[in-house]
Protein backbone atom coordinates (compact mmCIF):
# COMPACT_ATOMS: atom_id res chain seq x y z
CA UNK A 1 0.00 0.00 0.00
CA UNK A 2 1.38 3.40 -0.99
CA UNK A 3 2.06 5.67 1.96
CA UNK A 4 0.89 9.07 0.70
CA UNK A 5 1.54 10.58 4.12
CA UNK A 6 5.25 10.58 3.36
CA UNK A 7 6.21 14.04 2.10
CA UNK A 8 8.66 13.83 -0.79
CA UNK A 9 10.25 16.93 -2.29
CA UNK A 10 12.24 17.20 -5.51
CA UNK A 11 15.42 19.23 -5.20
CA UNK A 12 17.16 20.86 -8.15
CA UNK A 13 20.83 21.00 -7.13
CA UNK A 14 22.54 23.84 -8.98
CA UNK A 15 25.31 26.42 -8.86
CA UNK A 16 26.92 28.77 -11.36
CA UNK A 17 30.57 27.93 -10.73
CA UNK A 18 30.82 24.86 -12.99
CA UNK A 19 34.39 24.48 -14.25
CA UNK A 20 33.59 22.80 -17.56
CA UNK A 21 30.66 24.99 -18.55
CA UNK A 22 30.21 28.01 -16.25
CA UNK A 23 26.60 29.15 -15.76
CA UNK A 24 25.39 26.17 -17.80
CA UNK A 25 22.17 25.90 -15.78
CA UNK A 26 21.18 29.36 -17.09
CA UNK A 27 21.75 28.41 -20.73
CA UNK A 28 18.51 28.67 -22.66
CA UNK A 29 16.67 26.37 -25.04
CA UNK A 30 13.36 27.54 -26.54
CA UNK A 31 13.58 30.58 -24.26
CA UNK A 32 13.78 28.55 -21.04
CA UNK A 33 16.84 27.98 -18.83
CA UNK A 34 17.89 24.49 -17.76
CA UNK A 35 16.47 25.22 -14.31
CA UNK A 36 13.13 26.20 -15.82
CA UNK A 37 13.01 23.05 -17.94
CA UNK A 38 13.70 20.82 -14.94
CA UNK A 39 11.03 22.62 -12.95
CA UNK A 40 8.61 22.33 -15.89
CA UNK A 41 9.23 18.61 -16.36
CA UNK A 42 8.98 17.84 -12.64
CA UNK A 43 5.65 19.70 -12.54
CA UNK A 44 4.15 16.76 -14.47
CA UNK A 45 4.98 14.35 -11.61
CA UNK A 46 2.07 13.05 -9.55
CA UNK A 47 4.23 11.84 -6.67
CA UNK A 48 6.22 15.03 -5.98
CA UNK A 49 4.87 17.23 -3.18
CA UNK A 50 7.14 20.25 -3.71
CA UNK A 51 9.97 21.36 -5.98
CA UNK A 52 12.88 23.21 -4.40
CA UNK A 53 15.99 24.79 -5.91
CA UNK A 54 19.00 24.24 -3.66
CA UNK A 55 22.11 26.30 -4.23
CA UNK A 56 24.93 27.76 -2.19
CA UNK A 57 25.29 30.97 -0.22
CA UNK A 58 28.01 32.31 -2.53
CA UNK A 59 27.05 35.65 -4.07
CA UNK A 60 27.82 34.34 -7.55
CA UNK A 61 24.68 32.20 -7.23
CA UNK A 62 22.38 35.19 -6.66
CA UNK A 63 21.07 35.01 -10.26
CA UNK A 64 19.67 31.56 -9.48
CA UNK A 65 17.65 33.03 -6.61
CA UNK A 66 16.43 35.83 -8.86
CA UNK A 67 15.31 33.23 -11.38
CA UNK A 68 13.59 31.15 -8.69
CA UNK A 69 11.74 34.23 -7.45
CA UNK A 70 10.64 35.13 -10.97
CA UNK A 71 9.05 31.72 -11.62
CA UNK A 72 7.72 31.07 -8.10
CA UNK A 73 10.21 28.29 -7.33
CA UNK A 74 11.04 27.72 -3.67
CA UNK A 75 14.71 27.55 -2.70
CA UNK A 76 17.26 26.88 0.00
CA UNK A 77 20.82 28.22 0.21
CA UNK A 78 23.52 26.32 2.06
CA UNK A 79 27.13 25.23 1.86
CA UNK A 80 28.87 25.44 -1.53
CA UNK A 81 30.88 22.23 -1.16
CA UNK A 82 29.16 20.33 1.67
CA UNK A 83 26.29 18.78 -0.27
CA UNK A 84 25.31 16.47 2.58
CA UNK A 85 24.71 19.47 4.81
CA UNK A 86 22.89 21.39 2.08
CA UNK A 87 20.46 18.53 1.38
CA UNK A 88 20.02 17.68 5.06
CA UNK A 89 19.11 21.26 5.96
CA UNK A 90 16.76 21.46 2.97
CA UNK A 91 14.81 18.42 4.12
CA UNK A 92 14.57 19.91 7.62
CA UNK A 93 13.43 23.31 6.34
CA UNK A 94 10.65 21.84 4.19
CA UNK A 95 9.73 19.16 6.76
CA UNK A 96 10.07 16.37 4.22
CA UNK A 97 10.43 12.64 4.80
CA UNK A 98 12.65 12.22 1.73
CA UNK A 99 14.05 14.13 -1.21
CA UNK A 100 14.52 13.36 -4.87
CA UNK A 101 17.90 14.72 -5.94
CA UNK A 102 18.01 16.08 -9.47
CA UNK A 103 21.12 17.95 -10.57
CA UNK A 104 20.87 21.14 -12.60
CA UNK A 105 22.60 19.57 -15.59
CA UNK A 106 19.74 17.11 -16.16
CA UNK A 107 17.07 19.08 -18.10
CA UNK A 108 15.71 15.84 -19.60
CA UNK A 109 14.67 14.37 -16.24
CA UNK A 110 11.81 11.93 -16.89
CA UNK A 111 8.68 12.60 -14.75
CA UNK A 112 7.30 9.11 -15.39
CA UNK A 113 10.51 7.56 -14.05
CA UNK A 114 10.48 9.92 -11.06
CA UNK A 115 6.92 8.87 -10.19
CA UNK A 116 7.81 5.19 -10.54
CA UNK A 117 10.71 5.53 -8.14
CA UNK A 118 8.81 7.63 -5.59
CA UNK A 119 6.06 5.00 -5.55
CA UNK A 120 8.74 2.39 -4.84
CA UNK A 121 9.98 4.47 -1.94
CA UNK A 122 6.52 5.10 -0.52
CA UNK A 123 5.55 1.42 -0.75
CA UNK A 124 8.80 0.26 0.89
CA UNK A 125 10.01 3.21 2.94
CA UNK A 126 10.75 0.99 5.94
CA UNK A 127 12.91 -1.38 3.89
CA UNK A 128 15.34 0.96 2.14
CA UNK A 129 17.87 3.63 3.06
CA UNK A 130 18.31 4.75 -0.53
CA UNK A 131 16.34 4.31 -3.75
CA UNK A 132 18.19 5.05 -6.99
CA UNK A 133 18.74 4.02 -10.59
CA UNK A 134 22.54 4.17 -10.61
CA UNK A 135 23.51 0.97 -8.75
CA UNK A 136 24.41 -0.04 -11.40
CA UNK A 137 23.40 2.63 -13.91
CA UNK A 138 21.20 1.27 -16.72
CA UNK A 139 19.44 4.51 -17.66
CA UNK A 140 21.10 7.21 -19.80
CA UNK A 141 23.52 9.53 -18.05
CA UNK A 142 21.34 12.55 -17.33
CA UNK A 143 18.35 10.56 -16.09
CA UNK A 144 20.03 9.70 -12.78
CA UNK A 145 17.67 9.91 -9.82
CA UNK A 146 18.43 9.58 -6.10
CA UNK A 147 15.72 9.31 -3.44
CA UNK A 148 17.26 9.85 -0.02
CA UNK A 149 15.14 9.60 3.16
CA UNK A 150 15.64 12.08 5.98
CA UNK A 151 16.98 9.31 8.24
CA UNK A 152 19.73 8.51 5.73
CA UNK A 153 20.72 12.17 5.35
CA UNK A 154 20.80 12.46 9.12
CA UNK A 155 23.14 9.47 9.32
CA UNK A 156 25.39 10.75 6.53
CA UNK A 157 25.56 14.17 8.14
CA UNK A 158 26.70 12.62 11.42
CA UNK A 159 29.08 9.96 10.06
CA UNK A 160 30.78 11.29 6.91
CA UNK A 161 33.86 13.37 7.69
CA UNK A 162 35.83 13.35 4.43
CA UNK A 163 35.14 16.68 2.59
CA UNK A 164 35.26 14.92 -0.80
CA UNK A 165 32.55 12.48 0.28
CA UNK A 166 30.49 15.27 1.79
CA UNK A 167 30.57 17.03 -1.58
CA UNK A 168 29.84 13.89 -3.63
CA UNK A 169 26.81 13.10 -1.53
CA UNK A 170 25.85 9.59 -2.72
CA UNK A 171 29.31 8.02 -2.94
CA UNK A 172 29.25 6.81 0.67
CA UNK A 173 26.00 4.98 -0.08
CA UNK A 174 27.05 3.20 -3.26
CA UNK A 175 30.52 2.35 -2.00
CA UNK A 176 29.09 0.73 1.14
CA UNK A 177 26.17 -1.45 0.00
CA UNK A 178 26.53 -3.69 3.06
CA UNK A 179 25.97 -0.73 5.38
CA UNK A 180 22.96 0.76 3.57
CA UNK A 181 19.82 -0.93 2.27
CA UNK A 182 19.77 0.09 -1.38
CA UNK A 183 16.96 -0.41 -3.89
CA UNK A 184 18.04 0.07 -7.49
CA UNK A 185 15.58 0.60 -10.33
CA UNK A 186 16.90 -0.86 -13.58
CA UNK A 187 16.11 -0.49 -17.25
CA UNK A 188 16.07 -3.24 -19.85
CA UNK A 189 17.85 -2.80 -22.17
CA UNK A 190 20.86 -1.17 -20.58
CA UNK A 191 20.98 2.42 -21.90
CA UNK A 192 23.85 3.68 -19.75
CA UNK A 193 25.91 4.27 -22.90
CA UNK A 194 23.62 7.16 -23.87
CA UNK A 195 24.53 10.64 -22.68
CA UNK A 196 21.70 13.10 -21.95
CA UNK A 197 23.38 15.35 -19.40
CA UNK A 198 24.88 18.83 -19.86
CA UNK A 199 28.59 19.40 -19.35
CA UNK A 200 29.98 20.21 -22.78
CA UNK A 201 28.96 22.13 -25.91
CA UNK A 202 28.24 18.84 -27.69
CA UNK A 203 25.79 17.98 -24.90
CA UNK A 204 24.05 21.32 -25.35
CA UNK A 205 23.76 20.75 -29.10
CA UNK A 206 22.14 17.36 -28.55
CA UNK A 207 19.76 18.54 -25.82
CA UNK A 208 18.80 21.56 -27.92
CA UNK A 209 17.97 19.23 -30.82
CA UNK A 210 15.85 16.99 -28.59
CA UNK A 211 13.79 19.84 -27.15
CA UNK A 212 13.37 21.53 -30.53
CA UNK A 213 12.11 18.34 -32.14
CA UNK A 214 9.98 16.94 -29.30
CA UNK A 215 8.64 19.71 -27.07
CA UNK A 216 4.99 20.76 -27.32
CA UNK A 217 3.63 23.45 -25.01
CA UNK A 218 1.59 22.07 -22.13
CA UNK A 219 2.88 18.54 -22.66
CA UNK A 220 5.96 16.59 -21.68
CA UNK A 221 7.99 14.07 -23.67
CA UNK A 222 9.71 11.18 -21.90
CA UNK A 223 12.59 8.75 -22.44
CA UNK A 224 10.51 6.58 -24.78
CA UNK A 225 10.01 9.56 -27.08
CA UNK A 226 13.73 10.36 -27.07
CA UNK A 227 14.59 6.77 -28.00
CA UNK A 228 12.07 6.83 -30.85
CA UNK A 229 13.66 10.08 -32.07
CA UNK A 230 17.10 8.43 -32.01
CA UNK A 231 15.76 5.54 -34.08
CA UNK A 232 14.48 7.96 -36.70
CA UNK A 233 17.60 10.13 -36.56
CA UNK A 234 20.51 7.92 -35.39
CA UNK A 235 23.10 10.62 -36.03
CA UNK A 236 21.72 12.65 -33.12
CA UNK A 237 23.13 10.31 -30.48
CA UNK A 238 26.53 10.59 -32.12
CA UNK A 239 26.76 14.33 -31.42
CA UNK A 240 28.22 13.85 -27.93
CA UNK A 241 29.29 10.19 -28.00
CA UNK A 242 32.93 11.16 -27.43
CA UNK A 243 31.91 12.67 -24.08
CA UNK A 244 30.37 9.48 -22.68
CA UNK A 245 31.69 8.78 -19.17
CA UNK A 246 32.13 5.01 -18.91
CA UNK A 247 34.27 5.08 -15.75
CA UNK A 248 32.66 3.00 -13.00
CA UNK A 249 34.66 2.22 -9.85
CA UNK A 250 33.13 0.86 -6.64
CA UNK A 251 29.67 1.15 -8.22
CA UNK A 252 30.00 4.90 -8.86
CA UNK A 253 29.90 6.34 -12.39
CA UNK A 254 32.10 9.42 -12.61
CA UNK A 255 35.60 9.84 -14.00
CA UNK A 256 35.78 13.26 -12.33
CA UNK A 257 35.11 11.82 -8.88
CA UNK A 258 37.59 8.96 -9.36
CA UNK A 259 40.31 11.44 -10.37
CA UNK A 260 39.59 13.67 -7.37
CA UNK A 261 39.65 10.65 -5.07
CA UNK A 262 42.99 9.50 -6.46
CA UNK A 263 44.44 13.01 -6.08
CA UNK A 264 43.29 13.00 -2.48
CA UNK A 265 44.98 9.65 -1.86
CA UNK A 266 48.17 10.84 -3.54
CA UNK A 267 48.31 13.85 -1.21
CA UNK A 268 48.10 11.80 1.98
Amino acid sequence: MINKEKKVIATIQARLGSKRMPKKVLRKILNKTMIEWINYRLSFCNEVDEIVLITSELKENDPLIDLADSIGLQYYRGSEEDLISRHFETVKKFKADALIRITGDCPLVDPVLVDKMVKEYRENHEKFDYVCNVFPATFPDGLDIDIIPFSTLERLNAEVKDPLYREWITTTLVENPKSFRIKNITNNPDLSNLRLTLDYEEDFELINNIFTKLHKDGKVFILKDILELFKKEPDLAKINEKRIDSTVVNNFRSKEFQNLKQDSLNNL
